[in-house]
C-alpha cells in the first residue's frame, strides 16, 4: 500500500501536468479567437483592396494555423507515462480479491453493514468511510460470483449512500463512470434471482423511473407464473473462527502453563535467556517474546518488498501454470539460510530456541497479508504419504512463526481446535510441534489467520525437518 500511494502520487502529478498543457493550449486558442473577433468582423473590414487582402490572408493562413493547433496531440509525455504505467496498476483480480476480503471481514467479525461503511469496525471507529463507489465495487464483485445473498445488502447500501450525497458528489460519481440507474436495475434483478418478487416490486414502486417499467412487467409475469418461495439466506451458528477472531475463544484449561526465562535449552541461554510463554503442552506450543529487534524486522521487510509475489498454491493440471488460490491471500518471497546477515542470525537463534538441528531444514518464507488477508485452516505437516516419499528430509517436525510487525486490529494466528489465539506483535516468535513423539501428525495444530482489519501483517516462517533430529528428539515408537 505504501508503494501504491507513491505510485498514485506520480500518476496525479502527470495528470496535473497534462491539465496544465491543455490549459496552456486553451488559453492560446482563446487569445487567438479574441484577436480574430476584434480585427476580422464587418465593422473592422472596409470595402477596399487592403481590407479584401487582409480577409483573404486571414481566411487562408490564420484558420489553417488554428486547425493545426487544434489537431496537434498534447501531453505526449504524460500520456506515454500513463500507458507505460498501466501494467503496474492493481489488476481486476486484485480489486475482486480486495472486495472479497471486505466481505470476509464483515462475515467473520459479524459487522453491521451500515457501521462498516461509516468506518466502525469491530467496535473501533476509524477515520475512513466508504462512498457510493466503494460500496458498489464490493457489491458488483459479489454479484458477478453469483453470491446474491451477500451482494444485495451492498447494492441496497450503495443506493442509500447515493441518496445521501450532494449533487456535486453525484456529478463526480457520474464523471467517474457510476450509473445509478444500472445499480438500481442490478439491485432489482438480484432480488428476482432470489425469488423475492414482492421486494422487487416494492423497490420499483419506491422510485418508479421510466427505465424500470419493462423490469416491472417481468416481475409481474414471474409472480403470476412462478410458485417458487424466496430463497432463504443461510444463517449458520457462530464458528470458533468467528468467536476467537473477535477475542471470545471458549475457555480452555490453563493448568500447568507458565511464563519464564528459558535458560536451559542451550548453554548460551544462561547468558541471554528467552522470554518464554508456554501456550500448550500437548501439542507443545510456546510463544517467545522479543527475539527479533525492530531493526532486524525492518531490514527483512525492506529486503523482501522488491521481490514479493502473489502466493500461488495450486497448478493447472493441463499446462502446469500456477493458479492463484483464493484461500490464501498473501504475497511471499523465499530466503535461504545464508541469504543475508539477519537470516543467518535468526538461523542460529532458532537453533538455540528449539534445540533442533537447522542445517537441512527448509528455507525461510516471508509472508505479507493485505486487505482482509487470511489463510484457510490447515496443518503444516504432510498428510499424503506420496509427498513424504519425495522429501529427503522427512516431514515438518516443528514450525517457527516470527512476527515482524504489529497488527493493531485483526490478523491473529488462530488454533481453533485448541482455542488458542495469538495476536501478532513485532519481535515475538511462535513455535509449535507438528508431529508427536511417534512421528505422527498432530491434527490439533490445525491453524488459520484471522482477517486483518487494520495494519499489515509481516511474518517469517521456518519449517524444521524431521530426519535431522534423531539425537535432538528421538522417536518413541
Amino acid at each position: 500500500m505504501e508503494d501504491l500511494l507513491e505510485f498514485n502520487a506520480d500518476l496525479l502529478f502527470q495528470l496535473d501536468s497534462y491539465i496544465d498543457v491543455l490549459e496552456a493550449r486553451i488559453n492560446l486558442i482563446r487569445r487567438i479567437a479574441h484577436y480574430m473577433m476584434k480585427h476580422y468582423n464587418r465593422d473592422s473590414l472596409q470595402g477596399n483592396l487592403l481590407s479584401h487582402f487582409r480577409l483573404l490572408r486571414h481566411m487562408q493562413k490564420d484558420w489553417a494555423h488554428v486547425l493545426e493547433l487544434m489537431e496537434q496531440p498534447l501531453g505526449k509525455s504524460q500520456l506515454l507515462f500513463l500507458k507505460e504505467s498501466r501494467p503496474h496498476y492493481p489488476s481486476a483480480s486484485d480489486l475482486e480479491e480486495g472486495s472479497f476480503g471486505i466481505q470476509r471481514i464483515k462475515q467473520i467479525y459479524r459487522l453491521q453493514l451500515k457501521d462498516m461503511v461509516s468506518g466502525l469496525l469491530d467496535g473501533v471507529q476509524h477515520g475512513t468511510s466508504f462512498s457510493t463507489l466503494e460500496s458498489f465495487t464490493v457489491a458488483r464483485a459479489l454479484y458477478r460470483r453469483f453470491r446474491y445473498h451477500e451482494a444485495i445488502p451492498w447494492l441496497e447500501q450503495t443506493l442509500s449512500l447515493y441518496e445521501q450525497t450532494s449533487e456535486e458528489a453525484r456529478e463526480s460519481y457520474q464523471l467517474l463512470g457510476f450509473d445509478v440507474s444500472q445499480t438500481h436495475k442490478l439491485f432489482i434483478e438480484g432480488l428476482m434471482k432470489l425469488n423475492r418478487y414482492e421486494d422487487a416490486l416494492e423497490a420499483i414502486d419506491r422510485d418508479p423511473q421510466p427505465y424500470l417499467w419493462r423490469l416491472r412487467e417481468r416481475v409481474d409475469m414471474l409472480m403470476m407464473s412462478s410458485n417458487d418461495l424466496p430463497l432463504e439466506k443461510p444463517n449458520p451458528p457462530l464458528t470458533t473462527l468467528q468467536l476467537c477472531c473477535r477475542g471470545g475463544c471458549p475457555y480452555r484449561d490453563m493448568h500447568r502453563l507458565t511464563c519464564s526465562y528459558n535458560t536451559t535449552v542451550t548453554p548460551l541461554l544462561r547468558l541471554a535467556p528467552f522470554k518464554t510463554e508456554i501456550l500448550s503442552l500437548s501439542p507443545y506450543m510456546v510463544l517467545y517474546h522479543d527475539v527479533i529487534t525492530p531493526l532486524e524486522s525492518e531490514t527483512l521487510r525492506n529486503l523482501s518488498r522488491p521481490h514479493m509475489k502473489r502466493r500461488a498454491m495450486t497448478y493447472n493440471k493441463l499446462n502446469l501454470r500456477p493458479i492463484i488460490d483464493p484461500k490464501r491471500t498473501s504475497n511471499s518471497v523465499w530466503f535461504k539460510s545464508n541469504s543475508n546477515a539477519v537470516i543467518e542470525r535468526l538461523e542460529r537463534r532458532a537453533g538455540h530456541m528449539t534445540n533442533f538441528e537447522m542445517e537441512y531444514s527448509e528455507v525461510y518464507q516471508m509472508l505479507n497479508y493485505g486487505i482482509g488477508g487470511h489463510y484457510y485452516p490447515h496443518v503444516d505437516h504432510f498428510e499424503s504419504p506420496e509427498v513424504l516419499k519425495q522429501r529427503k528430509i522427512g516431514d515438518r517436525i516443528a514450525t517457527i512463526l516470527f512476527y515482524l510487525s504489529d497488527v493493531p486490529q485483526g490478523g491473529a494466528t488462530l488454533f481453533p481446535l485448541l482455542n488458542i489465539s495469538v495476536q501478532p506483535r513485532q519481535g515475538d516468535a511462535l513455535l509449535w510441534y507438528n508431529l508427536n513423539d511417534r512421528g505422527q501428525g498432530e491434527m490439533d495444530t490445525l491453524h488459520t489467520s484471522c482477517p486483518i482489519i487494520k495494519g499489515s501483517k509481516w511474518a517469517l516462517v521456518k519449517w524444521i525437518d524431521e530426519l535431522s533430529q534423531p539425537f535432538r528428539r528421538p522417536c518413541n515408537r
